[in-house]
């Protein structure tokens, strides 16, 4: 089985067809949700409370005649219901809730009025869309998301491990503080009682986050068996098995961004200029806004490209440091060039290709 696409929902272009669509808003609830159907001239033709479920959402919206444009605001049911109305919907739009306040501001706010001014903000145009996206790729990225939580509990219980010991002056050598092995020696040397059955604690707590790690990491592959993109991705220089699966999550489809900026932004490699009295002044520096996870690999893979070996990205660093570049700035424009071909491997389907990467003229003796 191949990669599945993405389920893209194309806004019509049609102004007539748009203006005779129906609006059916919806206030989104963990049990309930509030339907709000409105018409072309923003009569409201239907209000209704729906058990949010895929099945009652599908049959509802399904039974309202006509060409539909289904709004809600983004949120953890998101995805339910973009697959609850797929196909029985001309456009599903999920929207950036922190953009409207003219909802979040409102005096009045309840299920009711808040699906009516959606549906309002829809027809005048006014709603930021969320990109949804399909499955496997939510499964993938929740599993990723979860993945990453139990590494940094792993390294939470180890530094209190560490810290315990050293309060207790207990010395201990590198990795050997955490072997099975090794467990009852430190725990013997602890005088108190309440020091070692701390000691106890964690080391279970230890062997828990490590067990159910290793359970995730099965499902991950489970998943990701199906993707054969993957595969392409670990002949980049820099690109692990971690990295192609953080990178496969969150892109999820290249063509969904209008230009290499856009998708450089998003990753958190995009660069911000500083604007006053609707003049820039000073350099552009980096921008802190994107993605951080994706950022964070992108800059883990750029440091893994330098111990690679021989690669045209680690010849790209080094003119950068030659030309006067600073170490960070090098290795963000290694980040971003791994992006960029991470995602012409994406869409061509091409293995990589060193000899295609581009490399700065070194500068010679002055």
């Amino acid at each position: 089985m191949g990669i599945m696409g993405p389920v893209k929902h194309e806004r019509d272009t049609d102004p007539t067809r748009r203006r005779a669509m129906k609006t059916v808003a919806l206030d989104v609830h963990a049990r309930l949700t509030q339907m709000s159907v409105c018409g072309e001239t923003g009569e409201i033709l239907l209000e209704r409370r729906v058990e949010t479920t895929a099945a009652a959402l599908r049959r509802e919206i399904g039974a309202i005649p006509g060409p539909k444009r289904v709004v809600f605001e983004n949120g953890p049911l998101a995805g339910l219901v973009v697959d609850a109305v797929a196909g029985v919907a001309e456009e599903v739009i999920s929207c950036d809730p922190t953009q409207n306040a003219l909802i979040a501001g409102a005096d009045d706010s309840n299920d009711e009025n808040d699906a009516q001014r959606l549906g309002v903000l829809s027809r005048a145009g006014a709603l930021k869309a969320v990109y949804v996206p399909a499955e496997p790729f939510r499964t993938l990225r929740e599993l990723v998301c979860y993945e990453t939580r139990l590494t940094g509990l792993l390294t939470l219980e180890m530094l209190q491990i560490k810290a315990l010991c050293r309060r207790h002056g207990v010395a201990y050598r590198g990795k050997a503080l955490y072997a099975r092995r090794n467990r009852g020696e430190y725990l013997e040397r602890l005088g108190r009682r309440a020091a070692r059955e701390h000691l106890a604690s964690l080391y279970r707590m230890l062997d828990a986050a490590r067990t159910e790690r290793v359970t995730i990491r099965r499902e991950l592959r489970a998943v990701c068996r199906g993707m054969p993109l993957l595969g392409r991705l670990l002949t980049i220089p820099g690109i692990g098995p971690v990295v192609a699966r953080v990178l496969v999550a969150w892109i999820v489809d290249p063509g969904r961004f209008k230009s290499r900026s856009a998708l450089a932004a998003y990753a958190g490699l995009g660069l911000k200029q500083d604007i006053s009295a609707w003049q820039p002044y000073g350099r552009a520096h980096a921008s802190k806004r994107g993605q951080r996870q994706l950022k964070r690999v992108l800059f883990l893979a750029a440091r893994a490209v330098l111990r690679w070996g021989e690669s045209a990205l680690a010849r790209r660093y080094a003119a950068r440091r030659a030309a006067g570049w600073e170490d960070r700035k090098a290795i963000r424009d290694v980040a971003r060039q791994l992006l960029f071909v991470v995602c012409h491997v994406w869409r061509t389907g091409e293995e990589y290709d060193d000899a295609r990467i581009s490399v700065p003229a070194v500068p010679g003796p002055r």
